[in-house]
């Protein structure tokens, strides 16, 4: 294909990019960390001062790029007469500059097309590479323009797409140095990639793993020199080298204003000290660990598998499908040739150099399993256009002739079509493996999913359904009122109490899908009643719709206590929002329990099956994703399979039995009435398996539903279990009865009988 042709079409697949971002951009309402950005941004610029940089723990080229089309508006408040500016609070000058705006569509239009701009840079400089380096081009930006994640966040304003920019370009730079290392490049070039690692540096803080990577290709170019040259080739790269570092670390003095400031524990001022501050925060940061979901899980720790997870199922499967087939084909190509193919190559100090540009990604990614903040597929961007680099590569140089079209045709438009399909929200796209955006929410949440990117989405739902005002959970400071919704706000909002969660008041709730998981809330299990619920819609993935009818909270509940509850009273208490609850405790394993007076709840443990005349209501997970605990409800008894009700004189009636066989266990499950209670005289129910001759043969004792908790009217069932592998063949006879502990006798039956009672004859073969 001419030259010619190839860039024309590179050039509309940049424009497809850029209109598919800007489908975003000018839908989403602003996201949690745009507001910071963007306030800093501009507090920064129209000040001149940097106290805000430290506590958001970035530099300030991102924010400055996008805010400073704000500094043509005269409508902003001055940063400095903002309560909080003294004391360098992110969260008021957030506030008072982004959240209470009333024109939100117009700061996310001016301060997101800067940032996308950047994503078209990012997507001509990787068409210019892979075509450099023998690839492919068209095919590598096509991945790119159509990639979910890069649109998504291309057209948001955060650091991550700039990350990627200079991160890429940067590598690039190096790139060209390392192949023209034969003879000593110009001088501009070491002044470009020093100016381009400078300004990486001042996006976010991921970019200093440039700095080593820089050095280790340089030092290598100067090895390389010296054994060609002798020491005039190594005075020479060493002075590139030297420019290099020296004119990035200009640029990253430059981009604070030339500053000299103190930072704490250095008695003297420094160059940028507040580049030097911002990473002490981020230590900080890193050491404190940020709260995080994963699949079920919560923690502020992080955990290694989170980043290989996320782009396991974040990723486009057919982009999967092509970096597979392109590693196997490169691996293939490397075994083939044996020995003495890697020792040619490793004796080609040019391509050496140059190839050690392409250790930055392994690096960077396996960097991210070290790190304790894992909240966001974001953080992985940077690797995506070496990625699309190798498969561009890959593609063009593998020896499968016409067939590669036949292979990438399918795989391209499947990669179209779902990026399509998810607009306008690319940032909640997740892969077929996990069954897409709709079921994202069950592993990934956060910016994977849910930004706050849907009050325009909720206003519109408002105005469609008649809903006049709702209660609204997120983690997000946006105002809503600013985007007409009417609204009561719910935890984790600030200065917000938690509601009554096992009983939520009546009413239409609009629920982020990250605090639903439990993520930024506490206590973590404040929203586990709606996630066992259907929701009456969900908005684009990530925003879900309840609707709460008014519901009498239970009577009872019963606390499984075996071998200890399964948690106390408090929380039960705090759950259901009253203190006008009867809690008894029993051994569930045992017993179960059905207290007198209508409906009751059961806390049951996850691992039992549940009992009769029960139906299921939530499972409450801990912060391991565990089960804690199954909440069961029960409205009745059930009632016995057999079995004559019989009054017996003492505190209990015999209702009936029932019999289950199970393997080599025989249950007999025997139905019970509390005549009257509480009582504190120790009393066991007994259960005896006798042969023809009345001989007992098997003894299951017990009693899971102590007296102490007893009420007139309760009724129980109790379970016995017969272990009967070991039995010889023959009829057996179940036996039944209550008897005082300290008497060790049945008691006889009100009218006098006997009280041990004969239920029913059982077969063993």
């Amino acid at each position: 294909m001419r030259r010619s042709v190839r860039l024309l079409l590179a050039t509309v697949l940049v424009l497809v990019y850029f209109a598919l971002g800007m489908v975003e951009v000018r839908r989403a309402s602003i996201t949690v960390d745009e507001g910071p950005h963007l306030a800093v941004g501009y507090a920064t610029l129209r000040t001149g001062d940097y106290r805000l940089q430290p506590v958001h723990i970035h530099p300030p080229l991102a924010n400055f790029w996008a805010a400073w089309p704000l500094l043509l508006q005269d409508d902003l408040p001055d940063p400095r007469a903002i309560d909080g500016w003294s004391i360098a609070s992110l969260s008021a000058v957030s506030d008072a500059i982004v959240w209470r705006y009333p024109h939100p569509a117009h700061l996310a239009l001016v301060g997101r097309v800067p940032i996308l701009l950047w994503g078209v840079l990012l997507g001509a400089l990787l068409f210019r590479w892979t075509e450099a380096a023998g690839g492919w081009g068209l095919l590598a930006l096509m991945l790119y323009a159509f990639d979910p994640n890069l649109l998504a966040h291309g057209g948001l304003i955060t650091t991550d797409m700039g990350a990627a920019l200079f991160i890429f370009a940067t590598a690039f730079a190096l790139w060209r140095l390392g192949r023209g290392s034969r003879r000593l490049p110009a001088a501009r070039a070491f002044i470009v990639a020093g100016g381009l690692l400078g300004l990486a540096q001042l996006v976010k803080v991921s970019t200093l793993l440039l700095v080593p990577l820089a050095a280790l290709a340089l030092f290598h170019a100067t090895v390389v020199a010296g054994r060609a040259e002798g020491w005039g080739g190594v005075r020479r790269w060493l002075g590139g080298a030297l420019l290099l570092f020296g004119t990035a670390a200009l640029v990253v003095w430059g981009g604070y204003r030339f500053q000299w400031a103190t930072v704490e524990g250095w008695p003297h001022p420094l160059p940028a000290g507040t580049h030097l501050a911002i990473y002490r925060s981020l230590y900080e940061h890193y050491e404190e660990g940020h709260s995080a979901f994963l699949a079920g899980r919560l923690g502020r720790e992080g955990w290694w598998w989170y980043f290989p997870f996320a782009f396991a199922v974040k990723t486009p499967l057919p982009v999967l499908l092509m970096a597979a087939a392109a590693g196997g084909w490169s691996l293939d190509r490397l075994l083939r040739g044996g020995p003495r193919r890697w020792v040619a190559w490793l004796r080609r100090p040019v391509m050496r150099t140059a190839g050690l540009v392409f250790l930055l990604p392994w690096a960077y990614a396996a960097s991210s399993l070290l790190s304790s903040v894992t909240i966001g597929y974001r953080h992985l961007l940077p690797l995506l256009p070496f990625l699309f680099l190798g498969i561009g590569v890959a593609a063009r140089r593998a020896p499968w002739g016409r067939w590669r079209w036949w292979l990438l045709a399918p795989l391209l438009c499947w990669l179209v079509a779902g990026t399509l399909r998810i607009l306008p929200y690319p940032l909640t796209f997740f892969n077929e493996a996990v069954g897409g955006a709709a079921n994202g929410y069950r592993y990934l949440v956060d910016s994977n999913l849910d930004w706050g990117q849907n009050l325009y989405d909720l206003h519109a739902w408002m105005a469609q359904s008649g809903t006049e005002e709702l209660f609204y959970a997120h983690y997000s400071p946006a105002r809503p009122e600013v985007y007409g919704i009417r609204y009561r706000r719910l935890p984790p909002a600030y200065g917000t109490q938690p509601f009554p969660r096992w009983n939520p008041p009546p009413g239409t709730y609009a629920i982020g899908a990250t605090v639903l998981q439990g993520d930024y809330v506490v206590p973590p299990q404040q929203y586990e009643w709606f996630r066992a619920r259907r929701p009456l819609t969900v908005l684009y993935h990530a925003l879900f719709i309840y609707r709460v009818e008014a519901e009498a909270p239970p009577r009872s509940v019963v606390i499984c206590a075996d071998p200890a509850p399964l948690l106390d009273g408090a929380e039960v208490i705090d759950a259901l929002g009253t203190a006008e609850v009867r809690l008894v405790r029993a051994a569930c394993g045992q017993s179960f329990v059905y207290p007198r007076g209508g409906r009751s709840y059961l806390v049951f443990p996850p691992t039992m099956p549940s009992p009769p005349s029960t139906t299921p209501l939530l499972e409450s997970r801990a912060a391991s994703g565990q089960t804690r605990f199954r909440l069961l409800a029960s409205d009745a008894p059930p009632a016995p399979q057999a079995g004559e009700r019989v009054a017996l004189d003492g505190p209990l009636t015999f209702l009936g039995y029932a019999v289950v066989r199970e393997g080599e266990v025989l249950e007999l499950r025997t139905f019970w009435e509390v005549e009257r209670g509480p009582i504190t005289r120790p009393l066991s129910l007994l259960a005896h398996l006798a042969d023809e001759n009345g001989t007992v043969v098997a003894v299951a004792d017990g009693l899971g539903f102590t007296g102490e908790f007893w009420q007139r009217g309760d009724r129980f069932v109790e379970r016995h279990r017969f272990a009967v592998g070991g039995l010889p063949p023959g009829t057996y006879t179940l036996f039944t009865g209550a008897y005082w502990l300290d008497e060790i006798e049945p008691w006889p039956t009100a009218a006098g009988g006997q009280g041990r009672l004969a239920l029913t004859t059982v077969t063993l073969p």
